[in-house]
């Protein structure tokens, strides 16, 4: 990874408001407080545009638990339940990790990171017993940009969110597909509760040259982008304003397009739009997530990303009462 790149994506990581900066040692699992609900987690996306394809690896550790979570969803233009997707494997109780880094994390559900760069690069595979096998490099293009310390959705996590470039290949019931994409990887640790979710909209899209992702806590009358960041023309600012405008599904209530508006702290604004191309429905205890997958138009330039849309599945009952 050029030290350029570190240098120019630096300014993210600094001032009292921010948890971070981050080091090599936050690759390996973190010793957990006394919280018996502390939470570890990893999270990679990937694309393959032309397809509609999404997917996630992502694994959770809850150390004074005793146990491992997480698993491997794709998804593309063809279902959105979690048993009509191509793949889904979700675990909650096996055992935890072996091997717990900085360089080598091998975790029970099938998923494995070997960090070729600290921070920055990383080898990623998955493999079940039968179906799915991943071999995948993530090589980070920003340095970590930490949430703001106290910042929904995780106010007392450390947290930080990191686009780069991911390529390989997956097979799936025999059927080779290359990757080649530019997603987003994010590192959490702190207490995490199954109860209490709130709305969410965690919105992103990413290239080379540009990234940038927003947190929002949409309700029925607002959806203000209170933090998230913007690396443009080699320069990343946190969001200090913005508005995020979400088209709907009228009788599936899903996201089908998103404009974005927003204000960084170098007084730059930026101006996004996306349609959406597939989706998948991945629930929770008490809540739903509703991963939307997104081509955007910045500027003219065409970039992929996706939409977390996060709600407690009360509220989600509640705002479709044609159901």
């Amino acid at each position: 990874m050029p030290d350029l790149i570190r240098q120019a994506s630096s300014a993210a990581e600094a001032g009292p408001e921010s948890v971070g900066p981050f080091g090599p040692d936050d690759d390996a699992l973190h010793e957990p407080s006394g919280d018996f609900y502390e939470t570890e987690t990893f999270w990679y996306s990937f694309f393959v545009p032309e397809r509609s394809i999404g997917a996630w690896l992502y694994a959770s550790v809850r150390q004074n638990a005793g146990v491992t979570g997480g698993g491997m969803w794709l998804w593309d233009a063809t279902a959105t339940d979690p048993w009509e997707i191509p793949f889904y494997e979700q675990f909650s109780m096996l055992r935890l990790p072996h091997d717990r880094g900085p360089d080598r994390l091998l975790f029970p559900t099938g998923m494995s990171i070997v960090r070729t760069d600290p921070l920055y690069g990383y080898d990623l595979t998955y493999a079940d017993r039968d179906r799915m096998h991943v071999e995948l490099q993530f090589q980070a293009v920003e340095a970590p940009v930490p949430l703001l310390s106290g910042a929904p959705p995780y106010p007392k996590a450390h947290h930080f969110d990191q686009t780069g470039h991911v390529a390989g290949r997956f097979v799936l019931d025999g059927s080779a597909v290359e990757v080649d994409c530019y997603a987003m990887r994010d590192r959490s640790w702190g207490p995490r509760a199954e109860r209490g979710y709130h709305r969410v909209g965690y919105t992103w899209g990413a290239d080379e040259a540009v990234s940038f992702l927003t947190y929002s806590s949409p309700t029925a009358e607002s959806d203000e982008v209170h933090t998230g960041y913007v690396r443009r023309d080699g320069v990343t600012g946190r969001i200090e304003s913005g508005r995020r405008v979400v088209a709907r599904d009228p009788a599936e209530g899903w996201v089908t397009g998103i404009e974005l508006d927003v204000t960084d702290s170098s007084g730059r604004r930026h101006r996004a739009a996306a349609e959406a191309s597939s989706r998948m429905i991945l629930p929770g205890a008490t809540n739903i997530c509703i991963n939307t997958s997104l081509r955007w138009d910045v500027d003219g330039r065409v970039l992929h990303g996706e939409d977390q849309d996060v709600w407690p599945i009360k509220e989600w009952r509640a705002s479709r009462p044609s159901r």
